[in-house]
């Protein structure tokens, strides 16, 4: 059991210093860094991704961060540090219900996805619709999505908010860059959404993701995760008021949960089963 980037550092250092490895159990749920690592692929041992645990306290964060953006909570904060009764005057009191607005969710009908699509719908009402490179039948959609869809422009049109749980792999990194969020933006039909990323920071790079700031094809970002970690100081994302930084802490690794995990997949390598979240060295997630 160890992080990826602890196993990622050994192999790198010799890629042959592991002979008897047969598999090995994250405690991350990204591997993206033994993907990096210059490694020969496949890995001649298994890995399994720790997962499964995620979904609901980044639903939770996903939901409670929509719900302050709607209802401008740092504008009621600001005007309490000013002691000035309503003095955010409409940015407080012009909001949106939730059960008005549709929320996509690109990568959504994995594990974290349908929590976030569930707590959505169920939860508040919220039009629901899933991007994945497969779109599913409707027998075949998970309980809370209302739609899934393999047409990225249609879905950046359609969001109000629009949630990134992409892995970082070689098909997502830059998805949304160079341009792309511009099918979201009004004068393209689009609805100018609000962004979220609690997948991985690669999926847009810095410059793109200000342009379609700039450029209005968002109306504000809200993010978790960034390509290079901790957010270097001379970023120009700390500056933009149109732009919300968390410090990767929407779904954190919680000790109690590695040993369940751990358990239950030890029980199916024993009996000769196949393993829960098995990475596939070939997809690179």
């Amino acid at each position: 059991i160890t992080e990826p980037a602890i196993l990622a550092s050994i192999l790198r250092h010799d890629p042959s210093s592991l002979p008897n490895l047969k598999w090995c159990q994250s405690t991350f749920a990204g591997v993206d860094t033994i993907f990096d690592a210059g490694l020969r692929m496949p890995l001649p041992f298994r890995m399994t991704r720790f997962a499964g645990t995620f979904g609901q306290p980044i639903a939770e964060w996903c939901l409670a961060r929509i719900i302050a953006q709607e209802r401008r909570f740092d504008i009621t904060a600001r005007d309490q540090e000013e002691k000035n009764w309503r003095g955010g005057g409409a940015l407080v009191t012009d909001y949106r219900y939730l059960n008005d607005l549709t929320i996509v969710i690109l990568g959504g009908c994995g594990d974290i996805g349908q929590h976030i699509a569930r707590s959505a719908k169920h939860g508040f009402g919220m039009k629901t619709i899933a991007y994945s490179r497969t779109s599913r039948e409707k027998g075949q959609i998970p309980d809370g999505i209302d739609e899934s869809t393999d047409d990225l422009i249609r879905a950046l049109k359609e969001a109000d908010y629009l949630v990134s749980v992409l892995p970082s792999t070689k098909e997502t990194k830059d998805f949304l860059s160079e341009g792309v969020l511009s099918a979201a933006g009004k004068e393209n039909g689009g609805k100018c959404p609000v962004f979220l990323n609690v997948g991985r920071g690669d999926v847009i790079n810095e410059a793109s993701l200000v342009g379609a700031l700039e450029n209005g094809f968002i109306s504000a970002a809200i993010l978790d995760v960034f390509s290079t970690e901790p957010l270097p100081l001379n970023s120009t994302l700390w500056d933009r008021e149109d732009v919300i930084i968390s410090p990767h802490v929407s779904g954190i690794t919680q000790g109690r949960d590695v040993p369940k995990l751990f358990l239950k997949n030890l029980e199916l390598y024993i009996s000769g089963e196949d393993l829960n979240y098995t990475v596939d060295w070939n997809k690179g997630y």
